[in-house]
């Protein structure tokens, strides 16, 4: 009699419910952020893959068609080759010194007494609290020959003939590591911060020198925040279309700038929603890259 009863208890409807309910609430509990997520990112997606086979002709800005025109002119183009190479070169470079930069800048802020904390973080807040457009006229009145930088220089001694830095690939980098280094920062602090300080004097007492003790034991323990922190950097750096156009040179041309030129000098949309359908697409296939690695790192050392 007891195992008829406790099979009956098994098959009612209860445990059955208590199922479904525990598989269903995680989506129900996500389904607001989904919808919102779904509705202002997922459906402009959709639409302008939709767009990216659209005709351009007689100089309107779309004409409904479905043709692989845009997407098979890249291959052909030397232009979209070079600013590909340019853009990943110039984000690749940038997300480096960023990551380096933030990294060394958050682990200051770690180290500190927490009576600096709140300066230092201000301190990084500044870049976010200040328009794009602001942040390249301040770099304006710095790069060039007659400029803060230059004038700084020749005061020192260090040259004699001011110099101008402004409209050069170095102002572009500079520009964009400036730009991405709040995010960078903030993502590798709250990595520290989650870090016991006691494993520093453990490493000490074991007489380990200050450069083992990084190498052996912070850099672990922070290899999944400077993934992270650089994947940010790199999104930002391959997007931002205003600071290497501004501050770089006329050649150097960006994905970003050759949608911007299709999209508002030569007012064909479907050329530039093909552009940025694999800007799109190409810093997916990496960010999925970084988290292999990531993973597989994890991993092993698992």
């Amino acid at each position: 009699m007891s195992g008829a009863s406790e099979t009956a208890a098994l098959d009612s409807p209860a445990p059955r419910r208590t199922f479904w309910s525990a598989a269903l609430m995680p989506w129900l509990l996500m389904s607001p952020a989904l919808l919102i997520a779904i509705a202002f990112f997922g459906l402009p997606i959709l639409f302008m893959g939709r767009m990216s086979f659209n005709a351009h002709i007689d100089q309107r800005f779309y004409v409904p068609d479905f043709t692989w025109d845009n997407y098979a002119a890249m291959l052909t183009d030397p232009t979209f080759r070079n600013a590909i190479w340019t853009t990943a070169r110039l984000a690749l470079i940038s997300s480096i010194a960023t990551v380096i930069i933030g990294y060394a800048f958050a682990m200051l802020v770690w180290l500190k007494p927490k009576r600096w904390r709140l300066a230092f973080v201000a301190l990084a807040l500044c870049p976010l609290l200040i328009s794009e457009i602001s942040i390249i006229f301040g770099w304006w009145m710095f790069f060039p020959k007659n400029g803060l930088l230059s004038y700084a220089l020749v005061s020192s001694g260090l040259i004699t003939d001011k110099i101008s830095l402004m409209y050069t690939e170095f102002a572009a980098f500079v520009g964009l590591t400036y730009v991405t280094l709040p995010f960078c920062f903030f993502i590798l602090l709250s990595i520290f911060d989650g870090i016991d300080k006691k494993v520093l004097e453990a490493s000490a007492d074991l007489g380990a020198a200050p450069l083992r003790t990084f190498h052996e034991v912070l850099l672990p323990l922070t290899k999944g925040g400077i993934a992270a922190a650089f994947a940010q950097s790199f999104i930002w750096a391959v997007g931002t279309y205003a600071t290497p156009s501004a501050l770089g040179p006329d050649t150097l041309w960006t994905i970003g700038y050759l949608i911007q030129e299709q999209m508002l000098g030569k007012h064909n949309w479907p050329r530039a929603a093909a552009f940025s359908i694999v800007l799109t697409v190409g810093v997916a296939i990496v960010m999925m890259i970084i988290r292999m690695l990531s993973s597989k790192r994890t991993a092993l050392n698992g």
